[in-house]
């Protein structure tokens, strides 16, 4: 991402606004740019289920906001819009269980 080349403000709280492209939901919250090497890139943390709870996998289109707020989830209290762009949200591969136990045949006869 590359936030800083268009905020205007001094010191300003991020704004994303993320939308399901299929079911529309939207999901907000705000993050602290924590890069270091802001003049190229900017870095940003996010984690389901603590700045946010995504309730479905898939394709989001995301706004971020700047702002001086940084408590603010209303995009249209924000300052303007520094970048739109489009993420996917996948779930991690969770460890399968195998289990290792022998198989007993058992015949029965009348």
């Amino acid at each position: 991402m590359t936030v800083t080349e268009l905020t205007t403000i001094q010191n300003p709280a991020y704004l994303f606004e993320f939308i399901h492209e299929q079911s529309f939901k939207e999901y907000r919250c705000v993050l602290n740019n924590i890069s270091t090497a802001t003049p190229r890139f900017d870095e940003f943390v996010l984690i389901d289920g603590v700045d946010v709870n995504f309730d479905y996998n898939g394709y989001y289109i995301y706004n971020i906001y700047e702002q001086q707020s940084p408590g603010n989830l209303d995009p249209n209290n924000t300052v303007s819009m520094v970048e739109t762009g489009r993420a996917e949200v996948i779930e991690l591969d969770s460890p399968s269980n195998e289990y290792d136990s022998p198989i007993y045949f058992n015949i029965y006869e009348q």
